[in-house]
């Protein structure tokens, strides 16, 4: 049942409707709202889809609809926020349309600046990029949703690699009308709908500016660590097979096929990469399980290669392009060779507020690597040398690598002294070490493949436009050169390790606007796609 709480001398049609769903957001409803009041885009109307909230939001809901006319409330029962956001399509009176969620907030010349631009290019939908915003720290990165570097994505990129959210878009109203979407009743339900909308775009229009603020890990919020019932399908499934049967039932699957496949795949490593510090080992492993099983329904040709990858951070991008499900539950980040063949005697105490990092690290303490790869049966591992760059720590019997994840970390004890990478000493024990890597996987899993990624850290940071050299070039270089050495002697010992030139892909270098910064381990999306496909090519996928 619908209430209405209607401001007399409303207009009845609007240039745009803001659809904006509300339920228990008391503490950010204000924040949101002033921003929407405060437009400098006045032709606009916005309604306020209150889902039963329950602590006070129905009454601040009311408050601003008194203070400004444009403001209407629609009072229902809760049915979540995807029937919140259909029955605002449904009052809607506006020629266009957009949905703000209400803990977020918009740029006061949003509505100004993307009306201007959907109207003027007559597109049926148009995106602005955005701030990511930490609720605890306050701090914000910066999100480009259609493109890299400078670089506009095609529409099968943008199904593919675009930020799937559908509350930084503006949209042509009878792009929802005509086509007869609506949002489904699943979980993501912006997954089962984003592409579909890309596709059924005849135009679509860019703004490129970050104009619209998501607030991440605000307390209570769906997406802060969204849990599914016992018996439910797996997070994401329900939205890929409603997505999938909408191109089904609009005679486009065919046509799109190869995209769906690649977007499902690739969009749920992205799940799986956020949900791995959120779940219990054993939910994890079901989580990946259900992912697996529905990838393989939804697509029979898919080939299921299993792999680990003992790698820099970048190198998980990499892999996070491949046509292969990647599995963050089977990497080994912030590690060396020296540490995984000589593993210390006692586990330290290891405490830190990234949890991620924690658990790569007690991962390295526990000589994790060997354990997994005797789990995991992997058909093949990647591995690049980008952790090598850094010191040793000698450590109870063992070491450990003296990696960035130590900052800001706790352990106890302290580590014993520092082996620095440029010594004779950290040479000699480096060559000790991987040869005896390289004569354990022969002997014990002469099955599984090895592939090495020739990375090296990026010398210049930029776009496609240009680049410039880092400050510390030469540092830069000198480290590479001790990289050097170590692919050198790896490839002359391991007769079975397949090659990848990464360093020869078009554009090695830093991305300037990485959302994490422009630092010298970390490469750019182009470079990372074109890398996944030497790797595909290397193995034969």
């Amino acid at each position: 049942m619908l209430t209405f709480m209607e401001n007399k001398g409303i207009p009845k049609e609007a240039a745009v409707s803001v659809i904006i769903p509300v339920y228990n957001v008391a503490a950010w409803l204000d924040e949101c709202l002033r921003s929407v009041v405060g437009q400098t885009f006045t032709d606009f109307e916005a309604i306020l889809v209150d889902d039963g909230s329950t602590d006070g939001s129905s009454e601040l809901c009311d408050e601003w609809a008194k203070k400004d006319l444009r403001i209407r409330v629609i009072h229902k029962e809760n049915a979540g926020p995807s029937a919140a956001r259909n029955t605002g399509i449904l009052e809607a009176k506006g020629r266009y349309f957009c949905f703000l969620d209400s803990d977020d907030w918009i740029e006061l010349s949003f509505l100004q600046k993307m009306y201007r631009t959907i109207s003027f290019e007559q597109a049926d939908m148009a995106e602005c990029d955005v701030w990511r915003v930490d609720s605890i720290t306050g701090k914000k990165t910066l999100r480009r949703i259609s493109g890299v570097m400078g670089r506009r994505y095609s529409t099968e990129e943008q199904m593919e690699y675009g930020y799937t959210a559908i509350w930084k878009c503006m949209f042509r109203r009878e792009l929802f009308t005509e086509n007869k979407v609506d949002f489904p009743d699943c979980h993501s339900e912006a997954r089962a709908l984003y592409p579909l909308l890309l596709c059924l775009s005849k135009k679509r229009s860019y703004v490129p500016e970050a104009l619209y603020y998501y607030r991440l890990f605000r307390k209570g919020s769906l997406s802060e660590k969204p849990r599914k019932a016992a018996g439910s399908r797996a997070e994401g499934i329900g939205a890929y097979e409603i997505l999938i049967q909408n191109f089904l039932d609009r005679g486009l699957y065919e046509k799109n096929r190869e995209i769906l496949k690649k977007l499902v795949i690739h969009k749920l490593s992205d799940l799986l990469a956020a949900f791995f510090t959120q779940r219990t080992a054993e939910e994890f492993e079901r989580l990946t399980k259900e992912y697996c099983e529905f990838i393989h329904t939804a697509f029979p040709e898919y080939e299921s290669r299993t792999y680990m990858n003992i790698s820099g951070y970048n190198l998980n991008k990499v892999l996070g392009n491949m046509r292969l499900l990647h599995d963050p539950g089977r990497r080994i980040n912030f590690s060396s060779l020296i540490s995984l063949m000589n593993p210390v005697e006692k586990t330290p105490v290891i405490r830190h507020k990234n949890r991620y990092r924690r658990i790569m690290l007690e991962r390295e303490a526990d000589n994790g690597f060997w354990s997994l790869i005797e789990e995991k049966k992997p058909d093949f591992i990647v591995l690049d040398f980008i952790e090598e760059r850094f010191d040793i720590m000698a450590y109870q019997g063992g070491y450990l690598t003296k990696s960035d994840a130590f900052d800001g970390c706790e352990m106890k004890p302290e580590p014993e002294r520092i082996i620095w990478r440029d010594s004779r000493e950290c040479m000699e024990l480096w060559k000790k070490s991987a040869l005896g890597f390289i004569e354990r996987m022969e002997k014990d899993y002469p099955d599984v493949e090895i592939v090495l990624v020739k990375n090296y850290l990026a010398e210049k940071k930029g776009d496609i436009y240009g680049q410039e050299y880092f400050a510390d070039l030469d540092e830069i270089r000198k480290i590479n050169g001790i990289l050097e050495q170590y692919y050198k002697v790896f490839q002359q010992y391991c007769k079975k390790v397949k090659i990848v030139e990464a360093a020869e892909c078009q554009y090695y270098f830093t991305d300037r606007e990485y959302e994490y910064g422009a630092v010298p381990s970390h490469l750019n999306e182009l470079a990372n796609r074109e890398i996944a496909g030497m790797i595909e090519e290397c193995i034969g996928i």
